[in-house]
C-alpha cells in the first residue's frame, strides 16, 4: 500500500496529531529541563549567570538555528517522518551526553548537538499538519500540536525538579534521554499525505509544480512583505518567553526563597496548565475570527502580546503568593496563546511545496535570534547590574516591539494572502 495517500482519513489525521504532540512534548521536556537544573549546574561547574544564559540560550540554539534551513529543505524533499525520526535519535543521544559534561565548554557542545536534532521537529510536524487538516481548523490542529510546548515544559520542570533534588542534575539528563527513542516506532506508523492536498492539489498537480533551488525558495518566501514583519515579531516573542521561562525558576529560588523542587513545581504547573489554556484559547479565538477576518490570527497575536505585559511585570514585583502565582499563570497563558498562530500564518502565506523552508526560516529567526539572545541577555544584565530583576525587564520591552511588528503585518496581510492563494489555485489547474 502506498505511503502517500491521495486522501486523508480522519483516523490517520488524528493518529498523526497525537504522535506529533508526544514528539513535541519530549522535545520541550529535553530543552526545558536545563532551566530547573540551572542552580545545581551553576554550583557544580562554578558558572556565572552569563554562562548559564549561554547554556540555556545560545548553546542550544546555535546549531538549532544553523540546521533549521537544511533540515527544512530536507522536509520539503524527503519523507517527513524519516527526517523527524533521525532528528530524535540525534537529540536523545545529546541529552544523554549532557549528563556526562564536566565543564562549561563540554556542556555547551552537547546542548548545541541537542539543538541540532530538535530542529527537525517543528518543520516536519507543521508541514505534515498542513496536509492533514483543512484551513478552517488548521490553527486548532497546530495549537494541539503546540500543546506539546506546555506539556513538555511543564513535565520537564516538575519531574526535573524532583529528579534533580533526589539524584542530581547529571542523572536527570540520563532519564530524559529515554522517551525520544521509545516514540520513534509510533512515528514510523504514520502516513505521508500528498503535499498540498488540503489546498486542493493532487499527486499529479504536485508533479506539475515547478522546482526551485533552495535560495530561490527563500527569496520567494521573503518577497511576501507580511512575512518579514511576522518573522521579526516571532523572534521577539521567542526572546521574551524563553527569557521568562528559563530564568523564572532561578528567580523564584534566588529572590523569593523557593527550593529547587518547589520552584520547578510552580513554574512547571504554570507552564502546563497556563500553556494548554493559552494554546487552545488563542487558537480557537483565532480560527473562529479568521472565518470573518483573514487578518484575525495576526490580530490575536498582537492583542495577546499587549495583554501579557502587565502580568509579566506584576510577576516580578509581587511578594504575596496570592498575587505572584496568578500573575505567572496569566503571563504564560497570554505568551503561549501566540505560539500556534506563528506557524498558522506561515502555512497561510507559503505555498505547500515550500512550507518546510518557510518553517525553517521561522525557526531560524525565533531560535537563532530570539531563543539565542533572551536567556544570555538577562544573565549579562544581571551580572552587570547585580540584579536579575533588571535583566528580566527585557521581556516586556520585547512584547512592546511585537505589537509594533504586528500592526505593520496586519496592514499588509490581505493583499499578500490573496496573491499566494492565487498561485496555489493555478497549480491545481
Amino acid at each position: 500500500m502506498s505511503d502517500t495517500p491521495s486522501s486523508v482519513s480522519k483516523f490517520s489525521a488524528i493518529y498523526a496529531l497525537v504522535v506529533l504532540v508526544i514528539v513535541n512534548s519530549i522535545n520541550y521536556m529535553d530543552r526545558t529541563v536545563v532551566s530547573v537544573l540551572a542552580p545545581l549546574i551553576k554550583q557544580d561547574l562554578s558558572l556565572t549567570d552569563t554562562q548559564l544564559g549561554f547554556i540555556g540560550g545560545l548553546a542550544f540554539t546555535l546549531f538549532y538555528a544553523l540546521m533549521a534551513l537544511p533540515i527544512g529543505a530536507a522536509v520539503d524533499r524527503f519523507t517527513r517522518k524519516y527526517v523527524l525520526s533521525a532528528g530524535i535519535v540525534v537529540w536523545s543521544a545529546a541529552v544523554f551526553l549532557s549528563g556526562m559534561a564536566g565543564s562549561f565548554g563540554s556542556l555547551f557542545v552537547v546542548r548545541a548537538l541537542t539543538g541540532t536534532g530538535e530542529s527537525s521537529a517543528h518543520p516536519s510536524g507543521v508541514s505534515l499538519l498542513g496536509d492533514y487538516f483543512s484551513q478552517k481548523v488548521r490553527t486548532i490542529a497546530i495549537a494541539v500540536f503546540q500543546m506539546g510546548v506546555p506539556l513538555g515544559a511543564g513535565i520537564g520542570l516538575i519531574v526535573g525538579g524532583i529528579l534533580a533534588q533526589k539524584y542530581g542534575w547529571q542523572k536527570t539528563f540520563f532519564f530524559y534521554a529515554v522517551p525520544g527513542i521509545i516514540v520513534i516506532p509510533l512515528i514510523l506508523l504514520t502516513r505521508n499525505p500528498v503535499r498540498g492536498i488540503q489546498d486542493g492539489l493532487t499527486a499529479a498537480d504536485r508533479q506539475g509544480v515547478p522546482g526551485r533551488d533552495f535560495f530561490g525558495t527563500v527569496g520567494k518566501i521573503l518577497s511576501t512583505k507580511t512575512l518579514i514583519f511576522h518573522y521579526i515579531a516571532t523572534a521577539l516573542i521567542q526572546l521574551g518567553i524563553q527569557a521568562y521561562a528559563f530564568w523564572m525558576p532561578t528567580y523564584l529560588v534566588r529572590e523569593r526563597g523557593y527550593d529547587i523542587a518547589a520552584a520547578g513545581k510552580l513554574a512547571g504547573i504554570a507552564m502546563l496548565v497556563g500553556g494548554i489554556v493559552g494554546a487552545l484559547g488563542g487558537a480557537i479565538v483565532a480560527d473562529l475570527w479568521f472565518r470573518k477576518d483573514k487578518t484575525a490570527r495576526l490580530k490575536v497575536q498582537t492583542i495577546a502580546a499587549a495583554a501579557a505585559i502587565p502580568f509579566v511585570i506584576v510577576s516580578y514585583i509581587a511578594v504575596s503568593s496570592s498575587i505572584l502565582i496568578p500573575a505567572i499563570f496569566l503571563a504564560i497563558i497570554l505568551s503561549i496563546a501566540m505560539f500556534p498562530i506563528h506557524s498558522a500564518v506561515i502555512v497561510d502565506l507559503v505555498e505547500p511545496q515550500d512550507r518546510g523552508v518557510g518553517m525553517a526560516l521561522l525557526l531560524l529567526l525565533q531560535t537563532g535570534v530570539g531563543y539565542s539572545l533572551g536567556p544570555p541577555l538577562v544573565g549579562l544584565i544581571s551580572d552587570l547590574s547585580d540584579s536579575l530583576f533588571r535583566g528580566l525587564l527585557i521581556v516586556p520591552i520585547a512584547y512592546v516591539l511585537v505589537i509594533v511588528m504586528g500592526i505593520f503585518a496586519i496592514r499588509l496581510f490581505s493583499a499578500d494572502y490573496a496573491a499566494v492563494h492565487a498561485r496555489i489555485a493555478r497549480h491545481g489547474k
